[in-house]
């Protein structure tokens, strides 16, 4: 996870500033994927901070926590974002992510019936949907923006 995050990172600094605001998946632009991305890192602390405290970290079952309706809704949330703090925010919401996995016990991020919220998947899985997997998935449109 931090070594795809670090190569995520490196392609996210060899971009030019201006070049973030350029569309590069429909109406989003290279800065919204970024936002984005950072708001993914945040959903799994908030997901650990939730578990750990034995409480549902929210209500999954709600149609406006749905994965695109998350998504839209941190899309116009951070639409007016400037490129810089943008692109800290990727940087340091990884760096919470990495401090709420550290007190996490092997069986707390790899067993699958550990937490029931997550409906038979391991922690870690998420977690790496939310961040490495899910850098994988935004690559592509990132890339060409750095040419």
């Amino acid at each position: 996870m931090r070594e795809a995050h670090e190569r995520m990172a490196e392609a996210i600094g060899k971009i030019p500033e201006g070049r973030l605001l350029e569309p590069v998946m429909a109406e989003w632009t290279g800065k919204d994927l970024l936002a984005h991305m950072a708001w993914w890192h945040d959903h799994s602390v908030l997901v650990i901070e939730g578990l750990r405290a034995g409480r549902q970290p929210y209500d999954e079952t709600d149609p406006s926590n749905s994965t695109d309706a998350l998504n839209e809704r941190t899309h116009r949330e951070h639409a007016d974002d400037p490129p810089e703090p943008t692109r800290r925010a990727f940087t340091e919401s990884f760096t919470r992510l990495l401090a709420a996995l550290e007190p996490l016990t092997e069986e707390e991020l790899f067993a699958d019936d550990r937490w029931p919220w997550l409906g038979g998947e391991a922690l870690a899985e998420m977690i790496l949907w939310d961040s490495s997997r899910h850098y994988d998935a935004h690559r592509d449109y990132l890339d060409p923006l750095s040419r």
